[in-house]
């Protein structure tokens, strides 16, 4: 079935963003000019900015797709699983496997925030926060249960993700260790980190 212009349009504004997002993470954003994103995506400039009326607007677009899978791959499910060590396990798993799969939408939120407007941020540091105070919580709810080292919770919240959002920093599809093994290990060393040894 042939996809509809409106469609098409989608699709196309969404391959600017990740091509764009990639470029911005590995230049950063006041690197990157419009001109070199256009001319990867084999558009001019004034094409791109068909798709996107400003180098901000883009980014603010790209952080929410980014946002967007975490909140559809992570968040939303984990909403669902009632154990809080199953749902924290759940949680790292699957946002390492979102950053080690080089979704660089996902990534780009964590440094370059401070060229979105104030409204943006503010939108943007709300969501991060809501995903960050559901970490927090969960490990609340472990100390209650007794599953928790003596630990400083928010500390501990902060070095969750922290490890989550280094892990495009070092890993390569290309390399030798394949993306399940990288979530797992990731995952095994948080946890391990956090719940007390099973007598």
């Amino acid at each position: 079935m042939a996809k509809s212009g409106t469609q098409k349009s989608v699709d196309r504004a969404q391959e600017i963003c990740l091509k764009a997002a990639q470029m911005f993470f590995e230049n950063g954003f006041e690197s990157t000019p419009v001109s070199d994103i256009a001319e990867a995506l084999d558009l001019t400039k004034a094409g791109l900015y068909y798709y996107f009326e400003s180098k901000q607007t883009l980014l603010y677009q790209i952080v929410t797709l980014g946002l967007d899978s975490v909140q559809n791959a992570v968040l939303d499910p984990a909403h669902h699983i009632v154990d809080p060590e199953e749902r924290l396990r759940f949680m790292i798993l699957n946002h390492a496997r979102l950053a080690a799969e080089g979704n660089h939408a996902v990534i780009i939120i964590s440094h370059e925030i401070n060229a979105l407007t104030s409204a943006q941020r503010i939108t943007v540091q709300k969501r991060r926060r809501e995903y960050f105070d559901f970490v927090r919580n969960t490990l609340i709810e472990l100390k209650k249960q007794g599953k928790l080292r003596d630990l400083d919770i928010t500390a501990a919240t902060f070095t969750i993700f922290g490890m989550i959002l280094w892990v495009p920093r070092w890993y390569r599809s290309s390399g030798s260790l394949p993306v399940e093994l990288v979530c797992k290990n990731v995952c095994d060393l948080a946890l391990h980190g956090m719940l007390p040894e099973q007598n």
